[in-house]
């Protein structure tokens, strides 16, 4: 201890010696000097530039401050670090202090941050303003690197990550303008607690991660980096949920645009100018806020006292060139009568993806039992999901029940009450035929098929006797479009083809009635995966269905997807009969050791068969181990198919 402080001793007077021998003028040359053969380089970041604020100064701010609390613990890390935290940021901001150092390291080269900051005074030492700025030292052969490579790495980490921290803010129309005092958007609502059928979540999450990492493919095809979706659907099926989970998921403000507020073209020109980069505008029920004319119905053009927005602003203003003054937006446009709006909005480009939101799916309702309940499965489980696809019930519908009690069993059994007392409403109201009444039909109905009438399909061991046959019209037939079909198929169809599209329009089959029939065997199979479960499903019935299928590919029918699925639950098939083998095998070793062990318990005494047995157990237990992994493997793959219908997300 006391030779370390006559070390510290003698060190401290030879600087001090060194310091009052030689002005401060000669030792910066000496280390002028010292660095000119030194192989180090270090870049000056200062907090101006040219007058103006320095961009790389703010990034390097950014991006230091994220790194801070991972390298704390390293050998040589900062023991002084800033933070704080902004209203408009979610989470702490960290810092270097003044004069302290960081090493970062960018594809295995090290640099070395530091953090200065100095006070600049005048004559009669008073403080006018204070200097700030970063140093990064390296080695001189990696200078074109940090240029071309790290420093631009920088910037679009310290962009990520600031546009990660910001808080999401909600903007409405004021007397023709966002309004300038913008609300913090606290909604709850994420992908994770959205109940939605799993398929199209994942397909709508796919699309969002897809779009917000196109930066360069956007412009590699010339194309403004935006997005443009239509949520369609019946009432309370979560279109605002949705919006809120995307607004979340992308961490993009929202601005909401009633378009009745909106009294000119040029006023909503206007409005979307200053709509700003990372942001969705939401235009709410476009089919009714307004009246624009939809030309293909021969609508004539109506004139308002104080002016309105027409169908060709508003194409312009979302898909011409005012669209391209601005990045990263999302324009979502909302409505319960598809078919009401003009198809020239309803094309890519201006509404990129239709997403339609149904009625309550079994799917759906066991996601709100685990969002308010925290149930994955219970009793009465059974007779709610039988009346729910009976019936169009809006998951909003079905929320509000479960909000009611914090008991599962009391919260369920009113569920049942109000379910049941819904379908008894529906069977007592009057049949009408479609369109009368002032209401679209088929949009009350939803998107979603309702499978209730369970049928027997024709099955035979012998793919050959599932050649397609075709059927004759009868009186329980029901129109779909052009197309006619057995009346317990029709909901079917109509989903089919609003998520699909017209699946015959290419078929070598020309008359309708023929084309019909090969829509009743695709509907008829989806029926009956619709009725069953895996564990219900056989083999021979599976390639039956594969059959038909594959004779309605060969007359270019497009059941690609129908056909992947089908494919899928074959694999389960297999699966669900490999684990049982493997529960066998696994039965019989757990048996096989339990007597050994019992034979082990007759030994008195140490001998070579006692050992023999206990090697044996103990060679056994490891492969009993093997077969639980597998098994538990194989379950795992099949959750997806036991935790919901076999047809989700193929309507």
């Amino acid at each position: 201890m006391a030779s370390t402080l006559s070390i510290l001793a003698t060190f401290t007077i030879i600087r001090s010696t060194f310091n009052d021998l030689f002005p401060k003028e000669i030792r910066d040359y000496f280390w002028r000097l010292f660095r000119r053969f030194s192989s180090e380089f270090t870049l000056v970041i200062e907090e101006t530039h040219d007058g103006s604020s320095n961009h790389i100064f703010k990034a390097a701010m950014e991006y230091l401050g994220s790194h801070l609390l991972s390298v704390s613990s390293a050998e040589g890390s900062p023991k002084r670090l800033t933070v704080g935290k902004s209203e408009n940021v979610r989470k702490f901001t960290f810092g270097l202090d003044t004069h302290s150092e960081m090493l970062d390291s960018f594809h295995g080269v090290p640099l070395k941050w530091k953090y200065n900051a100095d006070v600049n005074t005048t004559n009669n030492n008073q403080h006018t303003s204070e200097s700030r700025w970063y140093e990064l030292s390296f080695q001189k052969t990696h200078a074109e690197m940090v240029k071309s490579k790290y420093i631009p790495h920088v910037i679009d980490m310290a962009k990520r990550l600031k546009d990660r921290n910001r808080l999401v803010k909600f903007h409405t129309i004021r007397r023709e303008r966002w309004s300038s005092n913008a609300v913090k958007l606290d909604h709850p609502m994420t992908f994770d607690t959205l109940a939605l059928d799993g398929d199209l979540k994942n397909t709508i999450m796919e699309d969002l991660d897809s779009f917000i990492n196109g930066k360069e493919y956007y412009k590699k095809i010339g194309k403004v980096w935006k997005r443009g979706y239509l949520l369609h659907g019946p009432p309370g099926t979560g279109k605002s949920s949705l919006i809120a989970a995307m607004a979340n998921h992308l961490n993009f403000d929202i601005y909401s645009m009633n378009l009745s507020a909106v009294n000119s073209d040029s006023a909503l020109e206007y409005l979307l100018l200053h709509v700003s980069n990372r942001s969705i505008l939401v235009i709410e029920d476009i089919d009714c806020t307004i009246k624009l004319q939809n030309r293909e119905a021969g609508e004539q053009t109506v004139n308002y006292p104080h002016g309105q927005v027409t169908l060709s602003g508003l194409l312009n203003a979302i898909d011409g060139l005012l669209s391209c003054c601005g990045d990263e937006r999302i324009i979502v446009f909302t409505t319960n009568y598809k078919d009401k709006i003009d198809h020239a909005l309803l094309r890519a480009g201006r509404m990129d993806k239709h997403i339609c939101l149904s009625y309550c799916t079994v799917s759906t309702f066991k996601q709100l039992a685990a969002n308010y309940l925290g149930i994955s499965n219970h009793e009465l489980f059974s007779r709610i999901e039988k009346i729910v696809e009976q019936i169009n019930v809006s998951p909003a519908d079905v929320a509000g029940e479960l909000m009611k009690s914090k008991d599962p069993k009391t919260c369920l059994e009113g569920l049942i009450q109000f379910l049941e007392s819904k379908a008894s409403e529906t069977a007592s109201e009057p049949k009408r035929p479609e369109g009368e009444g002032g209401n679209n039909t088929k949009q009350e109905k939803g998107c979603k098929s309702k499978g209730s009438t369970k049928t027997e399909m024709t099955n035979s061991d012998s793919p050959n006797h599932n050649a397609i046959t075709f059927l004759a019209v009868g009186s329980d037939s029901m129109p779909v479009g052009e197309y006619t079909v057995k009346a317990e198929l029709a909901p079917i169809l109509k989903a089919l083809l609003l998520k699909h599209g017209n699946i015959v329009a290419n078929c070598s089959l020309k008359s309708l009635q023929c084309r019909s029939s090969l829509l009743e065997i695709a509907c008829g199979i989806i029926q009956k995966l619709q009725s069953v479960t895996l564990e219900d499903l056989s083999e021979p019935e599976l390639e039956s269905m594969l059959a038909s299928v594959s004779d309605l590919e060969s007359l270019k029918l497009q059941v690609s997807w129908l056909h992947k699925r089908l494919d899928e639950i074959t694999k389960a098939l297999r699966l669900v009969k490999h684990s049982s083998t493997l529960e066998e095998e696994k039965r019989k070793n757990l048996q096989e050791i339990k007597d050994m062990e019992k034979e082990l318990e007759s030994f008195q005494m140490e001998t070579p068969e006692k050992q023999k047995k206990s090697l044996q157990i103990q060679e056994m237990k490891p492969v009993v181990e093997i077969l639980s992994q597998r098994i538990s493997s194989n379950e795992a793959n099949l959750s997806c198919f036991y935790q919901r219908s076999l047809v989700d997300g193929l309507l």
